[in-house]
């Protein structure tokens, strides 16, 4: 029970900060026990709620601003993101086949691109022009002009 106390303050603040997540999720990211984290759970009462999603169960913080999905949505996301970091469950966002070319079994994490929120391919941040490659191919015309700009300092994000 001194872990639950010591750990108060992270638990509501994980789940603000990662909702969705499972509980799978808040056990692998918390590094504590199972049951710690089942009554961690449960301290948290009505400031979580569960959605169930294919088969797995999600927990969303009351402040959770998730509502729906925004379909055509691409990003870079630069290595070490907690877009995958900050979770187990990878495979709902990248395909298993795939995973290697996110990340290593070190915990290496790679620049990679997400597009309607799955992972769909690399980029690389530290050449001096944009160079993209894609898992499989992708119909759509991804443009990251506007991203790459941002990130590499051309222009300022507003």
């Amino acid at each position: 029970m001194s872990s639950l106390i010591t750990f108060q303050p992270y638990r509501s603040k994980y789940f603000q900060s990662h909702s969705p997540a499972t509980f799978e999720d808040y056990v692998w990211w918390s590094g504590l026990s199972t049951s710690d984290c089942q009554r961690g759970v449960e301290l948290l009462g009505s400031e979580l709620r569960v959605e169930k999603w294919k088969d797995y169960r999600f927990y969303l913080h009351e402040s959770c601003r998730t509502r729906g999905f925004r379909s055509g949505k691409s990003h870079l996301i630069a290595p070490f993101d907690e877009y995958l970091i900050g979770y187990k469950s990878r495979e709902l966002v990248i395909h298993p086949h795939q995973m290697p070319s996110a990340y290593t079994n070190n915990g290496i994490f790679f620049p990679v691109i997400a597009h309607d929120g799955r992972i769909c391919g690399n980029w690389n941040p530290w050449e001096k022009n944009l160079n993209i490659s894609y898992f499989d191919s992708i119909e759509k015309d991804l443009s990251f002009e506007k991203q790459w700009k941002i990130f590499n300092g051309t222009i300022k994000k507003k």
